[in-house]
C-alpha cells in the first residue's frame, strides 16, 4: 500500500456501537483519508408487523431508510467534527457481500474496513457467510476490526510465506511488509515479521479414519533453504533481527501464539488465488487463525494482473 486516500466503512443497522467506523476515524485522521459509510441492509417486510397497519410495504421500507440515513448523518458529523471528510450512503439489498463488492468496484476505495464480534469466552470470531466472501473476494484490503483500540501504539505481525509453500505469489510477501511498513509511522507502531516453516505429518488411513502418525521433523537442507529464503526477504526490508521470527512447527498454531506472545494489535495476512477459479481463497493456515485471533486483522491480495 501506498497511499490511504478513501476508506469503505461497513456501518452496523441497528448498532448503537460503530466499532468499524471507531477504527477507521483514526486511520483516517492518522493519514489523511476520507471516509465513505455505508449501511446495507434487508428485512422481509410485512405490514401487519407494524403501526399503523395500514401503511404500506414501500412505506414502511422507506420508513426504515430514513432512519438508516439519518444515523448515517450523524456519523458524517462526528467525522467533519474531528476534521475528517465523509460521505454515506444507505443501500437496500441483499446478499450483504454482493452489495459491498458492487460498492468496492464503483468507488475503488483504498481499505474497506468490517467490525467483526470475538467471543473471548469461546475464543472465536463468529464470522458470517457474508465475512467469508468478503475476506475471499474483496479486491481491496479489508480491515477486521476486532479490538479499534489497538490499532495505535502496537505491534503489527506480518505472517510470510518466503518459500511459497502455500501458493502465495512471492511479490505478496513484499507487499504485505511494504503495508506493514507504510502503517507503522503514522499509528507509532512496530513491525515484526513471522515465517512458521511447517512441518509435515504423514497421514495413515486405517478403515474409514485418518490417522497422523508421529511428526518427523523436516530434512535439515528444507529447513536451511526457509532459513536463507526468510533472512533474503528480511533482508531486503532492512527489518531488524530482533523483529524477525522464523519458527518450525504448525502454523496455525504458531501465528495464534506469536500474535500473543508479541501482544499484536494487528495481523497482516495475504490471501492467494488457485487454480483458474476467479475467486479469492485466503488459504488454510489463514482461515484456521482468522477466526481465532483476538487482535485486528488486515487481509490483502495480490495486484490483479
Amino acid at each position: 500500500m501506498e497511499a490511504l486516500r478513501n476508506i469503505l466503512v461497513l456501518m452496523e443497522p441497528g448498532s448503537e456501537a460503530q466499532p468499524a467506523f471507531d477504527a477507521a476515524l483514526v486511520l483516517a485522521r492518522r493519514f489523511g483519508a476520507r471516509l465513505e459509510l455505508l449501511m446495507s441492509d434487508y428485512q422481509d417486510l410485512h405490514a401487519a408487523y407494524f403501526s399503523p397497519p395500514s401503511a404500506t410495504v414501500q412505506e414502511l421500507h422507506d420508513a426504515v431508510m430514513s432512519a438508516h440515513r439519518a444515523v448515517l448523518e450523524k456519523y458524517v458529523q462526528r467525522a467533519e467534527a474531528a476534521g475528517v471528510p465523509a460521505i454515506c450512503e444507505a443501500l437496500w439489498g441483499t446478499p450483504f457481500h454482493e452489495i459491498v463488492l458492487g460498492r468496492v468496484a464503483a468507488t475503488q476505495p483504498d481499505l474497506v474496513v468490517k467490525h467483526s464480534v470475538h467471543h473471548n469466552r469461546i475464543e472465536r470470531t463468529l464470522f458470517t457467510g457474508s465475512d467469508w466472501h468478503l475476506i475471499r473476494e474483496c479486491p481491496a484490503p479489508l480491515l477486521l476490526v476486532k479490538a479499534p483500540g489497538l490499532l495505535v501504539d502496537t505491534k503489527i505481525l506480518v505472517c510470510v510465506d518466503p518459500l511459497h509453500a502455500h501458493d502465495k505469489p512471492a511479490a505478496l510477501d513484499h507487499r504485505l511488509l511494504r503495508t506493514a511498513g507504510f502503517l507503522a509511522g503514522p499509528l507509532g507502531s512496530e513491525v515484526h515479521a513471522l515465517h512458521v516453516f511447517s512441518i509435515p505429518t504423514p497421514v495413515t488411513v486405517v478403515g474409514d479414519a485418518y490417522i497422523a502418525a508421529a511428526t518427523v521433523p523436516p530434512p535439515e537442507a528444507t529447513v536451511a533453504a526457509a532459513t536463507a529464503a526468510f533472512r533474503q526477504l528480511m533482508a531486503v526490508h532492512s527489518m531488524p533481527e530482533a523483529r524477525a521470527h522464523l519458527r518450525i512447527g504448525a502454523p496455525a498454531r504458531d501465528i495464534l501464539g506469536a500474535a500473543r506472545e508479541y501482544d499484536a494489535g494487528l495481523v497482516v495476512m495475504g490471501a492467494v488465488s488457485r487454480g483458474r477459479l476467479d475467486r479469492w481463497f485466503v488459504g488454510s493456515t489463514a482461515e484456521a487463525v482468522l477466526d481465532r485471533l483476538a487482535c485486528n486483522v488486515w487481509v490483502e491480495k495480490p495486484r490483479a494482473a
